[in-house]
């Protein structure tokens, strides 16, 4: 098990730490505060507690499992196994459930596959319909997973592991993607009011010691130590670097999250009250914002303003990025009477001193409008559009860099393309007679599209539902199913277009 880290002083896992060790005091104290100043967990919880088989996870378990007969609260521990690492992961999964055997703690356990069956047979990633990258999927799938166990054992509270070195790490990754102050705020104590952290203002080095005061076992995941991810280039290179102009950084870090994080929701409560100001409820469920009104507030408001109403439209969780924001303001906001976008899951339209914002696939005729050619969307880049015939939303970003060999257009409900093929004047349209494109897979031939569908038995009736992303050049895509090799990106390639199909499964599993 070379990949498997341990410690141990020689006492078995969950055996108490010696009372002189001064991190073992220390670690219990500087949780026990947190919990208590957030509020995290009270007499009465059910709290599930997520245990990777990792350091801070073992050490949350300990320390909640101690407690909780004097705390009053039920304890229970979750483990996600993503089966990423072979038999690492199942020795991850045994080790797990050996650890809360001896702590006396229930267990239990779902398998989280991040793999699908590519259509060469092979096993190929699955990247998020919404995701930059594996880690993202994974992280999403596994907090999903863990709602799911928690609402299986009646959990009321569901603990993570995350550390104020986590807390630098996050802070830095969006600092360097060029986050807002929304992002800069890094990780809550508290989120969706059953995601809790204990361990969030304990230090890495506290848990060590704490692990191996008590003599507990972790391991360490293998993948962690490589350069693959940019949350794994920021701890290993990025931090010691800083570390050199400051030994305390990562406290500083903490601290300026906690203030933005403070200034962050603030701002939004001033939002929220202007955006009842501004607004008004239309008679087709839009919400209609007073443009004069909107643009006599400060920008750093009408962002919020304008991102608050448009989360508002889609009921999301998820708020739209900071792009697809600065697209309405200059594009619809500050754009002629008429200008429309469609991003975000929303649509936006200008209308004289009032700007719009509706669902499309609620006012699927509200969209430009309908010919004998069928249905015809322009995009932008970034945006998310929401396709009326199926309600179903397509993202587009950029991405720059090279991608990893083989991994390009492999993945349902993603299409990778490079830019410097095609113009930039883009389009989902639905399918027209006589259409034709150069499948990938098929060494540059070309295929009338009725051919295409009629080879995959896409019925009739479904065809003309199918989005096309079109250039002048042609079609790049059909939505969910192929791209056009012409247009395709390859792992040499340095900008691309991502296109994606942002929610529910790709349409091609959807269709089967």
């Amino acid at each position: 098990m070379a990949s498997a880290d341990t410690i141990s002083s020689g006492r078995g896992p969950g055996e108490a730490p010696p009372s002189h060790t001064h991190f073992s005091l220390a670690l219990p104290r500087i949780v026990a505060r947190t919990v208590r100043r957030h509020g995290l967990i009270e007499r009465g919880d059910r709290v599930l507690v997520a245990v990777s088989d990792g350091p801070d996870s073992v050490a949350l378990l300990s320390l909640l499992a101690s407690w909780a007969p004097s705390w009053g609260f039920t304890l229970q521990a979750a483990h996600v196994n993503h089966g990423l690492r072979g038999a690492e992961s199942e020795e991850d999964a045994e080790f797990v459930r050996a650890l809360c055997e001896r702590l006396g703690v229930g267990c239990v356990s779902e398998r989280v596959p991040l793999t699908t069956r590519g259509t060469a047979g092979g096993q190929i990633a699955a990247v998020g319909r919404r995701h930059a990258s594996l880690q993202e999927y994974a992280r999403e799938l596994r907090y999903a997973a863990l709602a799911r166990m928690a609402e299986r054992c009646e959990a009321s509270k569901i603990a993570l592991g995350h550390t104020v070195d986590d807390q630098a790490e996050t802070l830095l990754m969006w600092m360097l993607r060029g986050s807002g102050a929304g992002g800069l705020a890094g990780i809550p104590p508290v989120r969706e009011r059953r995601f809790i952290r204990p361990l969030l203002e304990v230090q890495r080095a506290d848990v060590l010691a704490y692990l191996g005061a008590c003599g507990l076992q972790f391991r360490t995941d293998s993948t962690n130590a490589k350069p693959l991810y940019l949350r794994n280039r920021i701890r290993h290179e990025l931090l010691p670097v800083l570390r050199r102009f400051n030994p305390g950084i990562v406290a500083v870090l903490k601290r300026q999250a906690d203030i933005l994080r403070e200034e962050h929701l603030y701002l939004n409560q001033v939002a929220e009250e202007q955006v009842a100001r501004v607004s008004r409820r239309g008679p087709d469920q839009a919400v209609v914002l007073d443009r004069q009104a909107l643009l006599s507030l400060p920008t750093a408001l009408q962002r919020r303003v304008v991102r608050a109403v448009m989360q508002g439209t889609t009921r999301s969780i998820r708020g739209p990025s900071f792009a697809t924001v600065e697209t309405v303001l200059k594009q619809v906001v500050h754009g002629r009477s008429g200008a429309t976008v469609v991003a975000g899951g929303v649509q936006a339209v200008r209308e004289y001193d009032w700007i719009r914002f509706r669902a499309p696939a609620a006012q699927p005729h509200a969209t430009p409008a309908w010919s004998e050619r069928g249905l015809a969307l322009p995009l932008v880049v970034p945006s998310e559009t929401v396709w009326p015939l199926t309600g179903r939303a397509i993202r587009l970003h950029w991405e720059e860099g090279a991608a990893e060999r083989g991994s390009i257009n492999r993945v349902p409900g993603r299409a990778e393309l490079d830019p410097a093929k095609f113009t930039s004047e883009l389009a989902l349209r639905s399918w027209r007679p006589g259409d034709r494109f150069q499948p990938l897979g098929m060494g540059g031939r070309h295929k009338k599209l009725q051919d295409f569908f009629a080879d995959l038995k896409i019925p009739r009736r479904e065809r003309s539902r199918v989005p096309l992303l079109v250039a002048p050049e042609g079609i790049l895509w059909v939505v969910g199913y192929r791209t056009d090799h012409r247009f395709c990106a390859h792992s040499s390639s340095g900008r691309r277009l991502v296109a994606e199909v942002a929610d529910g499964p790709s349409l091609q599993e959807e269709s089967r």
